[in-house]
């Protein structure tokens, strides 16, 4: 069995287990994984018995042409999308469908009804996500390989990180080398948050200067081939206050302890509470105010969640999640985030840049 031939198959046992006949994907991303065709503006609808019918338009005839993958229908819309998408449905017999609910409009939603009065409408959510959390071997060996180039760009920059230096300018220089060295571009914007902002959780590069004494979070990484990378480091200009040297400490220390227990078994309220815990009990758990990491894949965000203190998400070999603690003061934050693939009782860490102490440079 292939890789595509598996991914269809256990969406089909999803959708059979809803006892529905198919399901109408609009998400970009989940289409993308079930045909590999990386075009916008396109719907699939996936039968339970694996038919595939891929919806586009004129303009990526040639592009589906080159990149689907295997037995499937392709029809070209004429700009009637709600009764095109209808009329496919029909042809295929369908009594009971379910919709991508977070990925189309109240309107569209309605639009296509309309047409189908017969049909079994059902809001569904995270069919393909579910699949798509577990990765193959070939999806891992993409990531390794967006995390790879991702590195490489950290390294390329860390030069640049000095007094008068524009965050801007480095988050420029970051996806510039992550192009250069064969990725897609910035898997997401690049955050480069120095002083003050570096407290900023999603503080994106901006035109403020660095200065002496400050702290610099960088969160970047590169797209490859689709799949996104996510890492974090946080690193000083010069020297800092005390304080801020004190929570870095404790930032590795809960990271360190989240890594460990992320173990295939384990969930993600287990990973969230081991980091956690150790932030609180240093006295700095009201800084910390987001959840431990997520999935990561052909989204940055994808659906395992080992996020908040009440995930029972199970973590699966072949999951790969970041786990991110984080502690902002308003004088400065420490973020150190890593991406790590879930391994039986031994967590593989991807990334691999500096951590175990703060570098000043």
């Amino acid at each position: 069995m292939t890789l595509l031939s598996r991914r269809i198959s256990e969406t089909c046992k999803l959708i059979q287990k809803e006892d529905a006949d198919a399901l109408l994907i609009f998400n970009r991303a989940n289409y993308r994984y079930l045909t590999n065709f990386t075009g916008e503006e396109a719907q699939l609808i996936l039968t339970k018995n694996g038919d595939r019918v891929l919806l586009s338009d004129s303009r990526f005839a040639p592009q589906i042409e080159d990149q689907a993958v295997g037995e499937l229908t392709v029809v070209m819309k004429h700009g009637h999308e709600a009764q095109e998408i209808a009329e496919q449905v029909k042809k295929l017999g369908v009594k009971k469908l379910l919709v991508e609910a977070e990925f189309v409009s109240a309107y569209e939603y309605d639009a296509i009804k309309a047409f189908l009065p017969d049909v079994e409408f059902v809001m569904s959510a995270e069919i393909v996500e579910q699949v798509r959390n577990v990765k193959d071997e070939l999806e891992i060996a993409t990531l390794r390989k967006a995390v790879e180039i991702s590195q490489i760009a950290f390294e390329g920059v860390l030069p640049m990180l000095k007094p008068g230096a524009k965050e801007r300018d480095v988050g420029a220089k970051l996806d510039y080398l992550f192009k250069l060295n064969g990725g897609d571009g910035p898997g997401y914007d690049s955050i480069v948050a120095s002083g003050y902002r570096s407290s900023w959780a999603h503080g994106v590069a901006s035109d403020k200067l660095m200065q002496e004494h400050e702290l610099v979070v960088i969160d970047a990484a590169a797209s490859y081939n689709g799949y996104t990378a996510d890492i974090t480091r946080t690193y000083a200009i010069g020297s800092v206050e005390p304080e801020l040297e004190k929570i870095y400490k404790i930032v590795y220390e809960a990271q360190k302890r989240g890594i460990e227990a992320a173990k295939a078994g384990n969930t993600g309220k287990d990973v969230d509470t081991a980091a956690r815990s150790y932030i609180n009990e240093a006295g700095y758990g009201q800084y910390f105010g987001h959840g431990i990491g997520h999935g990561i894949g052909l989204e940055i965000h994808e659906m395992c969640q080992p996020a908040f203190l009440f995930s029972q998400t199970t973590l699966e070999n072949g999951i790969v999640h970041t786990v991110e603690p984080g502690i902002y003061l308003k004088q400065g934050g420490v973020r150190i985030e890593d991406d790590i693939l879930v391994n039986g009782d031994t967590p593989e860490v991807l990334s691999t840049l500096p951590k175990e102490e703060l570098i000043h440079l």
